[in-house]
């Protein structure tokens, strides 16, 4: 069994970031797990993280799913998941320029990591800027009905950028938080696109050749830990609320994506 060659720091950083991706999925419908992106590819680089991250990524779809049975939006999911198929293959489209640009960079990490860094930035931007702006509030607002052009343009964009940067978390959470779903109904959905979307995310990944063994191995080591991820966030779905939780995530998330961008461009 051929692992990545990390060191001990490299280890607990893609630990804590698999940790991550099965409490965040589970607890809070993936939209804090943000910060899961930025960290593993600061373990590892965002070339290894990419095909690293994906098979736990699935894995805690799809024990969230199992968690969330019959907890799902429909109306959602049907615009959401063929449009993300349609985000994905624009996506692999990039990823094969990305590719032939790496002739002239010399490694793909080298044009993947700032790029990670700016989507997570601005993606942690405008989920601050909610936060905040909800917490003005003094009246709820009156859920949102998106219709269905407004769901095939996020399904699209979502695809995209997951499939660049894994990192669309934050989009699908803020096409579905103003729509004031049921906190169970709002996770079970969440995770469902997500499931659809990374498994289609196969498909380029193995056509680019990202599959090694040693990543393949790697990310074989971290699906346990995933798995009690997912059943931790199960537990603080029904404890706690995840307001303050996400306003943690999101600071932590600031310092990966500045170090991200620091280490990029410096």
């Amino acid at each position: 069994m051929e692992l990545l060659p990390l060191s001990w720091v490299q280890w607990m950083a893609l630990v804590g970031s698999a940790l991550l991706v099965g409490v965040t999925k589970a607890g809070f419908g993936a939209g804090a797990g943000i910060v899961s992106v930025p960290l593993m590819a600061i373990a590892v680089g965002a070339e290894d993280m990419l095909p690293v991250m994906l098979p736990a990524l699935i894995c805690g779809d799809v024990f969230s799913i199992i968690h969330y049975p019959k907890q799902k939006e429909w109306r959602n999911l049907k615009m959401l998941v063929p449009s993300c198929v349609v985000g994905v293959g624009i996506g692999w489209v990039v990823l094969v320029l990305l590719g032939s640009a790496t002739q002239a960079k010399g490694s793909l990490t080298a044009i993947l990591d700032p790029l990670v860094g700016g989507i997570c930035l601005v993606f942690l931007a405008i989920q601050l800027w909610r936060y905040f702006w909800e917490s003005r509030l003094t009246e709820r607002p009156q859920p949102y009905r998106p219709r269905v052009w407004h769901g095939l343009v996020v399904g699209t964009v979502a695809g995209v950028t997951s499939t660049l940067s894994h990192a669309s978390g934050p989009l699908i959470a803020l096409f579905l938080l103003p729509q004031k779903l049921d906190k169970r109904v709002f996770v079970g959905t969440a995770v469902t696109y997500f499931f659809f979307g990374n498994a289609v995310k196969f498909i380029p990944y193995a056509f680019q050749g990202m599959f090694t063994m040693p990543r393949v191995w790697t990310s074989a080591v971290l699906l346990p830990v995933v798995v009690v991820g997912t059943l931790l966030g199960v537990l603080l779905n029904r404890k706690f609320s995840g307001r303050a939780f996400a306003l943690v995530i999101y600071a932590c998330t600031l310092v990966m994506v500045l170090k991200l961008l620091v280490d990029a461009f410096l």
